[in-house]
């Protein structure tokens, strides 16, 4: 899986939305299949809240050539596989049908399939149980 990171962070406004055109057009002139848009979560705004993040996603729902080209785009926060190692702070570009992959290589591949398969959950959850019985025994 071909993989860009562009990291927005110290600049302002215009000079986000300006390097986030400008390599936009270079993934998808290059055949990259996905592009981690780092933003930040906004915790270091005077505003308390990521305004970069927000004029990013709406340039990218805006943005008409990006869905010509086959991409979607997915919040770091969402539920597909794709994002699962992603939080708030991040945006992919992520071009239509590998929204479902897991990101990294094989071995970090299999490791998040198992780790979010039902059998996963199954196990993560048993392990929860099993420690709050010890909390609840040493009391």
């Amino acid at each position: 899986m071909k993989l860009e990171r562009l990291d927005l962070h110290g600049l302002s406004l215009d000079e986000a939305l300006e390097k986030t055109r400008i390599n936009l057009n270079w993934c998808i002139n290059n055949g990259v299949e996905v592009l981690d848009i780092i933003h930040g979560k906004g915790y270091h705004s005077s505003r308390n809240f990521s305004v970069i993040k927000q004029e990013i996603r709406k340039y990218l729902d805006e943005n008409t050539p990006l869905k010509q080209a086959g991409y979607r785009v997915v919040p770091g926060e969402s539920d597909f596989p794709v994002a699962l190692t992603f939080d708030e702070g991040h945006t992919l570009i992520v071009i239509r049908g590998l929204e479902k992959e897991y990101i990294g290589g094989k071995k970090q591949q299999k490791k998040n399939q198992l780790i979010y398969s039902s059998e996963g959950k199954r196990q993560r959850k048993e392990q929860k149980n099993l420690k709050a019985q010890k909390r609840n025994k040493n009391r």
